[in-house]
């Protein structure tokens, strides 16, 4: 799990940019912690001895399984090492797995051949404010512990850009950490160490009542919405009048 070696406030906005120029180099720091953060998610190892919390994540990949259809045309937006993008994969979907972190969607190729499903995954160097794609491409998008790392002043033209790619009555699938009274404070920066020293990483977390009013706002209906003790889940479909 990565190390959280101190919480502040953030110097809104003067510093905005460099905080979110430090998470970006952050995650292509970290991209083999990642690995192995997730392989411990199947062992039940480290983080995941806590049940609570290996729960949460189960909870998360079942919904997930449950919300995509076989071939559906998918954008993972924040791949990261692509675990989620190699699940909707096993499911029969085909996946673009896109990421502003280039080491993070190596791993993301590596992690398609070791599940051999490559085939149903591709690649994409971009960030989820600048979309490299027409309207109404995918079936369904998936945030999965990104919109945190997402300025809360930039939240709605983010999920216009979303909005934007996706079809008519497509769905959208959120899962993140949410607000429960955190040290810090609901939007803070966070210290966190590499092996390439320390990195501020922007946080925001949301209320589940938050999200709701935001997703309903500028994407669509929301179709299931819960809390774990760790994870909020959120699964919306578009509105055929929101663009």
């Amino acid at each position: 799990m990565p190390t959280i070696i101190q919480r502040k406030k953030l110097k809104e906005p003067t510093n905005l940019h460099e905080v979110l120029e430090s998470t970006r180099n952050y995650y292509n720091a970290i991209s083999r912690d990642y690995v192995t953060f997730y392989e411990n998610w199947t062992k039940a190892e480290d983080i995941f001895s806590n049940v609570n919390y290996k729960k949460g994540y189960d909870k998360v990949a079942n919904i997930l399984a449950n919300t995509v259809t076989p071939k559906e045309n998918i954008v993972d937006i924040g791949c990261g090492v692509g675990v989620w993008s190699t699940l909707l994969a096993q499911n029969g979907a085909y996946v673009t797995s896109l990421d502003y972190a280039m080491n993070s969607l190596q791993k993301c190729r590596e992690r398609a051949r070791a599940f051999k499903v490559e085939s149903h995954i591709c690649t994409v160097l971009a960030d989820g404010f600048h979309l490299p794609f027409h309207e109404q491409t995918f079936d369904g998008a998936t945030v999965n512990w990104v919109l945190s790392h997402i300025p809360v002043s930039k939240n709605e033209s983010f999920f216009r850009e979303v909005s934007r790619v996706i079809k008519e009555k497509g769905w959208l699938f959120i899962s993140d950490s949410y607000w429960r009274g955190q040290q810090g404070g609901k939007e803070q920066v966070q210290v966190r160490g590499t092996d390439c020293g320390n990195q501020d990483v922007y946080k925001y977390y949301y209320e589940p009542k938050e999200l709701q009013d935001l997703i309903t706002r500028v994407f669509g209906t929301i179709e299931h919405l819960e809390t774990t003790d760790y994870e909020l889940i959120c699964v919306a479909r578009k509105s055929v009048t929101k663009i």
